[in-house]
């Protein structure tokens, strides 16, 4: 996976995020939970929920304990990109 986000990670204009989020994630929802990050990453979802409260991870919380992030968000994370 990670050399295939590489692939595009220099170009600026987004793109290639949005491809590489239609390509590699198509079997996900564009809000991903922190279960669908730890499917994809192998992180633990107590972890992914960490992240998303210390804000290392692009997410949005809905009431106490719900954490959403956007697929093409999590995307850039990967990619070291906007938000990270």
């Amino acid at each position: 996976m990670n050399a295939v986000l590489n692939q595009g990670a220099s170009k600026p204009d987004g793109t290639v995020v949005a491809s590489v989020s239609r390509e590699l994630f198509a079997g996900y929802p564009e809000l991903l939970t922190p279960t669908h990050i730890a499917e994809i990453t192998g992180m633990t979802a107590h972890y992914v929920r960490t992240l998303c409260r210390r804000g290392k991870l692009p997410a949005v919380q809905i009431g106490e304990s719900r954490w959403y992030i956007p697929k093409v968000r999590f995307v850039e994370f990967v990619m070291g990109g906007p938000g990270e």
